[in-house]
C-alpha cells in the first residue's frame, strides 16, 4: 500500500536507511548529520591512498571514536548488527576503503582488516594500482593477477567488493571474477550524465545478474550536466536502473564529502581541488571546480527524508522504498559478511 506524501516521515523511520558511502562521516563528529537525517547506518571513507601503517592508525581513531561515543555509535561487522542499531536507535558504522592501496601488495593484510572490522573495500580510486585500473586512467586494461586473487579473497573473507571509480573493464571482469554479489557503492548512469565515474548499461546489467547493488550518488557533477540539480534529478537515475533491470539492485552511497557547499569554504574548496588535480587523482574533465552545490532537497545528511518524500511523490511503492533506502544492501551484506 502507497503511503500520503504526509507520512513520508512515517516510512523514513520505519526504513533501513543505509548510505554507503560517506567521506564527510569520518570527519570531527559529522556523523550527527546522519543521525539527524534518520540513517540507520553509514559507511565512512575510513581509507583510500594510505599504507598499511596508516590505515591500521585510521582504523584505531575509528574505533576509539565508536568507544567515545558508544550512547550514539555502534559498529557494524555483521548483518544483525544492523538490527541492533535500528533498535537501540544508534548509527550503524560500516568501515569502507574506497581505494584497496591500503592492501598493498600483500593478501594477507585482507585478514588483518577483516579482523579489524573492515567490510567494504573498493578496489580502485580513478587511476591504476595493483588491483586494476581507474575509471580515469589512460587505458581499460582490467583487472591484474594480483587482483583477481585479492577478490577471491576477499570472497573467502567476507569483505563485499566495491567497484566504483574503477575502469569499465576491470569492472567487468571483477564481476565475472567474484562468487558472490558486488557493488557499486555510490555511481550513476552514464546514459543520463556522460561521465567516466557513471556506469554504463552493461555494466549495470551485469552487476544486477551478479544480485548486487548500485548506490546512486548525490555528488553534483555525476546527476546531471547542468549549475543547479535537484533531488528530482537524483530520482531519474533511480528511475532508469528500475526500467532497466528492477528496483532489487538500487540503494544510496550519497558521497557528502568535506569539499562541498555548505561544509567548506570557498578556499578551502579550492585548495582541495588544487591538490586532487595536481596529485592526478582528479582529472578536470570529470571534476569541475568548486562550488559543489549537492541537490536541492538533499543538500546535506540531515535532508535524507526529502529523498523517501521525492519517491513517494515519483510514484514508487512503500516496498520499492523500502528496498532502495536500504533493503537492498542489507540483503547483499546478509550474502557476503561473514
Amino acid at each position: 500500500m502507497e503511503l500520503d506524501d504526509k507520512n513520508y516521515l512515517l516510512l523514513h523511520q520505519k526504513a533501513f536507511v543505509i548510505d554507503s558511502a560517506c567521506p564527510l562521516g569520518s570527519l570531527e563528529n559529522y556523523f550527527r548529520l546522519w543521525m539527524d537525517g534518520g540513517a540507520t547506518a553509514m559507511a565512512p571513507t575510513v581509507a583510500v591512498d594510505n599504507s598499511s601503517h596508516e590505515t591500521i592508525g585510521l582504523i584505531a581513531k575509528w574505533l576509539k571514536k565508536i568507544e567515545k561515543h558508544s550512547n550514539d555509535l555502534l559498529l557494524v561487522t555483521l548483518p544483525e548488527d544492523l538490527y541492533k542499531a535500528k533498535q537501540e536507535k544508534k548509527l550503524g558504522i560500516i568501515f569502507h576503503f574506497q581505494n584497496s592501496l591500503p592492501v598493498e601488495s600483500d593478501l594477507n593484510l585482507l585478514s588483518v582488516y577483516h579482523r579489524l572490522g573492515v567490510r567494504i573495500i573498493q578496489l580502485c580510486y580513478n587511476v591504476k594500482n595493483f588491483i586494476g585500473d581507474g575509471c580515469d586512467e589512460r587505458t581499460d586494461c582490467g583487472l591484474s593477477e594480483f587482483g583477481i586473487h585479492a577478490i577471491k579473497e576477499m570472497n573467502r573473507l567476507g569483505i563485499l567488493v566495491d567497484l566504483t571509480h574503477s575502469g569499465h573493464q576491470t569492472t567487468m571482469e571483477a564481476i565475472q571474477t567474484s562468487e558472490r554479489p558486488v557493488i557499486f557503492s555510490h555511481s550513476n548512469v552514464y546514459e543520463l550524465c556522460p561521465s567516466p565515474r557513471n556506469l554504463k548499461d552493461d555494466q549495470i546489467k551485469a552487476v544486477a545478474e551478479k544480485d548486487g547493488v548500485i548506490g546512486v550518488v548525490a555528488y553534483p557533477t555525476f546527476v546531471a550536466k547542468k549549475k543547479h540539480t535537484t533531488v528530482e534529478d537524483l530520482v531519474h537515475h533511480i528511475d532508469y536502473i528500475k526500467d532497466l533491470v528492477g528496483v532489487r539492485h538500487i540503494g544510496i552511497g550519497l558521497d557528502y564529502w568535506e569539499g562541498m557547499d555548505g561544509i567548506a569554504s570557498k578556499e578551502e574548496a579550492n585548495r582541495l581541488y588544487t591538490q586532487l588535480i595536481s596529485t592526478g587523482k582528479w582529472k578536470e574533465h570529470s571534476y569541475p571546480p568548486p562550488p559543489w552545490r549537492y541537490p536541492e532537497g538533499i543538500e546535506e545528511p540531515t535532508r535524507l527524508p526529502n529523498l523517501t518524500k521525492a519517491l513517494l511523490k515519483r510514484g514508487y511503492s512503500e516496498e520499492e522504498i523500502l528496498l532502495i533506502l536500504g533493503g537492498n544492501f542489507l540483503r547483499v551484506y546478509k550474502e557476503v559478511w561473514k
